[in-house]
């Protein structure tokens, strides 16, 4: 990325999948490609569009959409996401936190990842959303099917298309028992204000939602806790000074990203000049977000956390009417998860050396294969 940036901010690349495509790394570039009515999230094949892994998700969201139902969308579940919603929510996820890491102490496992942050993520979104415990883990496996690699072998692809319809019809199922039996979560307050809501819009937005809301937050959790458990600096500060944990995980957001730091592809739709590049319609666009959000021009000293820096906004949640409808969710998530870490077990450390840390590949998600900590460990004299 930075040779990129360095030789102008945009390059012709070719990924594994999908047809080549021009790489967006300036911060003021990107933003033009999530803003500029030149660029479009519509009338991409999972044949032809650029992409790191096969993926089944390019089409059918909430930003694919047409931007007239997509604006519809947005307007629906914004309303929905009250004050009071989120103050509930944040409450029941100080609960779900402290027995997660209160399970961790108890277990002989030590895996962070696998005990906390995985079932974290879906037991606030079965707050949220109204999946009950039991269905919990079999949702958590249809999500993680349909973020892998679909293309390492013909079984796989099978699985992720299994994967798709069992998730579908379990939807499907959750929206006929709402509607049936309303019970004051999410989907049942969408289904009595959203009359406007047609099936599939409806279907579509909880869709997201479960998929948006499960491995995007775990994995991410698990890789700013080991980011802080790296800095002990950073670590010992918020112990002295938790009313900054809310700018130093909007820090750590700015710095870790979720993928490999690559937004969805756009198409071009009429012609346009970005970067010092003529672009024709029908090119595809690729707006890395992950560089953008560390350009030196924009952000002095870009990997440094600073819990107070004066910048511009990052764009970890996109930008514009593409920005992230659930990132009030996930930044309460992630900060709850670092308050609650911080403060029940203030001496944690890495139970392993830093080159023993593995990581997946094939998926969508840059994450932690694992993140064995110690709960307990003091500090040395």
């Amino acid at each position: 990325m930075d040779e990129v940036r360095g030789s102008g901010g945009v390059a012709r690349v070719q990924y594994p999948y999908g047809d080549a495509a021009w790489l967006v790394t300036g911060y003021e570039d990107v933003r033009t490609v999530y803003s500029k009515k030149a660029f479009s999230r519509t009338g991409m094949s999972k044949e032809s569009a650029p992409r790191l892994t096969a993926g089944l998700l390019l089409q059918g969201g909430i930003g694919s959409l047409d931007d007239s139902i997509h604006t519809k969308l947005r307007r629906v579940i914004g309303r929905e996401l009250t004050g009071a919603r989120m103050a509930t929510l944040r409450t029941a996820t100080q609960a779900i936190m402290a027995r997660r890491l209160a399970e961790l102490d108890r277990s002989a496992e030590s895996d962070y990842v696998s005990v906390v942050a995985k079932p974290f993520s879906l037991n606030v979104l079965g707050e949220l959303v109204g999946i009950s415990e039991a269905d919990q883990p079999a949702v958590g496996d249809w999500v993680s099917g349909l973020l892998t690699d679909a293309s390492e072998s013909d079984a796989g692809a099978r699985g992720a298309e299994a994967a798709l319809q069992d998730l579908g019809k379990y939807v499907l199922r959750l929206i006929a028992e709402r509607k049936a039996a309303p019970t004051g979560d999410f989907v049942s307050d969408l289904m009595q204000h959203g009359d406007d809501l047609e099936k599939w819009e409806l279907v579509t937005v909880v869709f997201a939602l479960i998929v948006g809301g499960y491995e995007s937050s775990a994995h991410m959790l698990s890789k700013i806790v080991l980011r802080l458990l790296l800095s002990p600096g950073l670590w010992d500060m918020l112990r002295e000074h938790p009313d900054r944990i809310p700018g130093v995980v909007d820090e750590l957001l700015r710095t870790i990203s979720l993928a490999g730091g690559e937004g969805l592809p756009w198409r071009v739709r009429e012609a346009v000049r970005v970067g010092g590049v003529d672009m024709q319609p029908g090119d595809f666009v690729v707006p890395a977000i992950g560089a953008a959000n560390l350009d030196p021009s924009v952000f002095a000293d870009p990997e440094r956390i600073d819990s107070e820096r004066m910048a511009k906004p990052h764009m970890a949640f996109g930008y514009g009417t593409r920005y992230c409808l659930g990132s009030q969710i996930a930044r309460m998530e992630l900060e709850v998860g670092v308050e609650t870490l911080l403060r029940e077990y203030p001496h944690a450390r890495l139970a392993v050396a830093a080159e023993e840390i593995r990581w997946n590949s094939g998926s969508a998600v840059w994450q932690l294969a694992e993140l064995p900590i110690n709960l307990w460990e003091k500090e040395s004299a």
